[in-house]
């Protein structure tokens, strides 16, 4: 006897639940459309991250010229790319592997530096110095709005000049004073007294605020004033933090992984406990890319695209500072070519400001997801009305059938999307930055990915990070012997840029 269901999946098609939709074998991103932003969405155990991990494998090896930067808050990402890359054939793989960095925060033994000022980043200092002080006001909103003449006034007047003043600051190389010496002068008068004496002829306006408006201070006033200052960079007194941005020479830079067609993996699994010193490292890490990608003069035909991938990175979409500027991005950089992708379990994930603007991003690639609500917004925004739609057929013939509202529309599509399978996801994408798919995909079940070998991928990741990275111990020495004016330990000299 004939199995109907049978005959039904051998000899006829199948069709999408959702309307204005098509069957896709495949989750496909069209790259012409790519730097009008896209958003992963869907909640734990979906399939999001394997899909977004094949997605930029493929792309690093169809764009040999072009950057990736992915930062990483648990590291699953990262596991599914470099298990990806090991899987490839040897001869790929090696080709791979060699436009590959590896920065794992908060690894005992071994750091890739990144100090907030070195002259290979490829701007000046006063930018720099800018740079790391608007960093500490977007991660402290909270205190520059509750206390503006204390908070405030210290991270966005004081912060600035202290900075200027590290940077105008030799340590007998050709590097200069880092962050994890700013406290120091901040705390003791006699080295902040002297510094300024020597060397704030290099930044006169640093020397003229110190010496008329900050050092006449008293004791009890100067402490009000520095201690949103002190408490910010209190967070990257760790060892390995300290190691980090303390150290001279940067293991990586923007530039260079720009300029050679890079893919830069930050891997912050490691300090997940340590969030606040999380937070700082990431913020870091996307203010010195986003501080390159402004040199670019918009609309250069001879810029490449470069993706910037956000894997859950709670420093960067949660904090209501910097996930503003994060809404900005999509729109406001697709003139310089930047490819942004957030990679969200749910909206509530997002800082309020960042929520509002997330729907200027143009493709949209979801999963299945917990929320109901969520879904029913995902699902007005992906999807437009039919006004068409039946709900009941007429009961005569000369009736009229009754449509189906806006509301109820929405409803079962969000059903649906509450209720897709594992693997199972819809995709609304830009063919280019001014022409919208006509349809919504709709993938039964994403691409199939080798099994990743966690062995290879550990192995990989030590091979990875000791190409760039000095010891922990070998890099506080130097920075423990830093002095006003003398000649410390020379730095071990990283790979060249």
């Amino acid at each position: 006897m004939l199995n109907w269901n049978i005959f039904k999946k051998l000899f006829l098609p199948e069709y999408p639940q959702f309307p204005n939709s098509r069957v896709a074998s495949y989750d496909e991103l069209l790259t012409d459309g790519l730097t009008i932003g896209t958003l992963y969405i869907g909640r734990q155990g979906t399939g999001k991250t394997t899909s977004l991990a094949r997605h930029l494998v493929d792309y690093f090896k169809a764009y040999p010229d072009r950057a990736i930067f992915v930062l990483d808050w648990s590291g699953s990402i990262t596991d599914s790319i470099l298990g990806l890359i090991a899987n490839e054939p040897p001869r790929v793989s090696e080709a791979l592997t060699a436009r590959l960095v590896y920065d794992e925060l908060g690894n005992p033994d071994w750091v890739i530096p990144l100090p907030e000022f070195s002259d290979r980043y490829g701007n000046t200092y006063e930018e720099q110095a800018q740079r790391v002080a608007n960093n500490l006001v977007k991660l402290a909103p909270e205190l520059v709005a509750d206390a503006p003449f204390l908070a405030g006034l210290g991270l966005r007047e004081i912060a600035p000049q202290l900075f200027r003043l590290c940077t105008a600051i030799s340590d007998g190389t050709d590097s200069t004073w880092q962050v994890t010496e700013a406290k120091r002068l901040l705390r003791d008068l006699p080295t902040m007294r002297q510094a300024v004496a020597k060397y704030g002829n290099k930044v006169p306006e640093a020397k003229w605020f110190f010496e008329k408006a900050f050092i006449s201070l008293k004791e009890n006033e100067r402490e009000l004033r520095t201690y949103a200052i002190l408490a910010l960079l209190g967070v990257i007194e760790t060892p390995t933090a300290r190691a980090r941005v303390g150290y001279p020479r940067p293991g990586w830079t923007p530039r260079e992984a720009i300029r050679n067609g890079l893919m830069v993996i930050v891997n912050g699994a490691r300090l997940i406990n340590q969030r606040n010193t999380q937070h700082y490292l990431f913020t870091q890490a996307y203010s010195l890319i986003t501080s390159e990608m402004n040199r670019r003069r918009p609309a250069d035909p001879n810029d490449k695209p470069v993706a910037l991938v956000m894997d859950e990175v709670y420093s960067l979409i949660s904090i209501p500072g910097m996930a503003e500027e994060i809404g900005m991005l999509a729109p406001l950089y697709r003139s310089r070519k930047l490819e942004l992708y957030i990679v969200l379990q749910s909206l509530s994930q997002l800082a309020l400001a960042l929520r509002q603007q997330i729907w200027s991003i143009g493709n949209i690639v979801s999963f299945a997801v917990s929320n109901f609500e969520e879904a029913y917004e995902l699902s007005q925004q992906v999807f437009s009305y039919d006004p068409k739609t039946i709900k009941l057929t007429a009961k005569t013939d000369t009736g009229q059938p009754i449509v189906e509202t806006d509301r109820g529309q929405y409803l079962q599509i969000a059903n649906e999307i509450q209720r897709m399978k594992h693997r199972e996801c819809i995709i609304r994408r830009y063919q280019s930055e001014k022409l919208l798919d006509k349809y919504v995909l709709w993938v039964k079940q994403t691409k199939n990915t080798p099994q990743v070998s966690i062995e290879k991928v550990s192995e990989l990741k030590e091979i990875l990070l000791k190409e760039r990275a000095v010891r922990v111990r070998d890099a506080l020495d130097v920075i423990n012997r830093r002095k006003l004016g003398n000649t410390p330990k020379q730095a071990p000299k990283p790979p060249a840029l």
